[in-house]
């Protein structure tokens, strides 16, 4: 029996460390996933869009905003970091995500933090995070596979 080949899973990371970021997307990529990323809040729900001191969006900017709305509209997993740049957390990211309609409602959430306390993790439990990680305790692989068990076993 010839084996059906995976279906391309598309992951939203969002880190704040660069350098770790770089090292998450050339991992996923490897694992076969397609990878959109930011480093903040403002950057997700902005599309990264900064708007001038003129209030005034050029057209280049505004296609660029509509492609990445469009991209973030084929979101399989967010794998989310808990402290980010800008003010916004993971939990404010969450909080934000969840008002934006029931497409984005039911995105599986993938925490992947070095914050371990006890009030955080449950911050995000009662927000409907799918697993919490500590980065200190588990390795990157482990972390993707078992975020493609999930996606195979819950395909849309």
């Amino acid at each position: 029996m010839k084996k059906q080949p995976l279906e391309t899973k598309t992951i939203l990371v969002i880190e704040d460390e660069r350098p770790l970021l770089k090292v998450i997307n050339a991992r996923l990529g490897k694992d076969g996933f397609n990878v959109i990323s930011a480093r903040s809040v403002d950057e997700v729900f902005n599309a990264g869009i900064e708007i001038n001191d003129t209030k005034v969006i050029d057209a280049e900017r505004i296609q660029k905003a509509l492609e990445y709305l469009e991209d973030l509209e084929k979101i399989d997993a967010i794998w989310l970091d808990h402290n980010l740049l800008g003010k916004e957390n993971g939990v404010d990211f969450i909080k934000k995500l969840r008002k934006n309609g029931a497409l984005w409602k039911k995105i599986p959430i993938f925490v992947v933090s070095n914050t371990e306390s006890t009030q955080t993790i449950k911050s995000y439990a009662s927000l409907g995070v799918r697993n919490y990680y500590i980065k200190s305790n588990h390795r990157l692989d482990e972390i993707i596979k078992d975020l493609r068990a999930f996606l195979d076993k819950n395909k849309k």
